[in-house]
């Protein structure tokens, strides 16, 4: 007889594993971007503000994701990255003032 004490849900198994292979997809050629790392640090703010958000669902919700719950993981970074470009570039054009 084996029992299964896994912390998580194996729900989550395949949603964070597309989650890190997108991650690794847009991180990787962003670290060889020729920009003085500014691209890459935008991307390493949004998979850090990423990751605590997804930390949180899993602590509120280990071994019964919602379906909202599994969705925000594998597609949560695309507007997270939006949101970091936007201030990125707002920041660096002036648009909040010096």
């Amino acid at each position: 007889m084996t029992r299964n004490f896994s912390v998580v849900s194996p729900a989550y198994d395949a949603v964070i594993k597309q989650a890190l292979a997108m991650q690794l997809i847009v991180g990787v050629p962003a670290a060889l971007l020729l920009d003085g790392g500014v691209f890459a640090r935008v991307i390493a703010a949004s998979a850090v503000a990423f990751w605590l958000s997804v930390a949180v669902v899993l602590v509120r919700r280990p071994l019964e994701p919602t379906r909202n719950d599994l969705i925000f993981i594998r597609w949560g970074f695309w507007p997270i990255l939006a949101i970091a470009l936007a201030v990125q570039n707002a920041s660096a054009f002036g648009a909040f003032g010096r």
